[in-house]
């Protein structure tokens, strides 16, 4: 994401959004995330969730803006993030790409063709 970001990015905004753990170490564990040491648990506040998008920004080293969910959800609930997922918004905020759940339904060059017949439409 961060090479499409790179490309396009004095023609659109890209950004993150940090929503709840996938894989908590108190909730639906990961054998892949305990294997590299990656134990969180589900923060409940959100200067929790803030900190572990922090680490997560940190650690990924991500040069696309993070943003965070609130506590309450309203983004994932909102968007149907859960666990992740890809989307162009439009600039009237209209849904013009929205990719399968991550990460397996992650369609990155789906969304670079829908983001480049997007501005090609707005240059018309």
């Amino acid at each position: 994401m961060d090479k499409i970001g790179a490309r396009y990015s004095d023609q659109a905004a890209f950004y993150n959004v940090y929503i709840r753990e996938a894989h908590p170490a108190d909730g639906w564990r990961s054998s892949s995330n305990d294997e590299v040491g990656i134990m969180i648990d589900q923060p409940k506040t959100i200067e929790e969730r803030t900190q572990v998008a922090v680490q997560c920004c940190s650690a990924l080293q991500m040069s696309i803006p993070l943003l965070v969910d609130g506590i309450d959800d309203r983004v994932n609930r909102a968007y149907c993030a859960f666990p992740d997922r890809l989307y162009i918004v439009d600039k009237a905020g209209r849904i013009a790409f929205k990719s399968g759940r991550g990460p397996f339904g992650y369609q990155p060059r789906a969304m670079e063709q829908s983001l480049i017949t997007l501005l090609l439409a707005e240059q018309i």
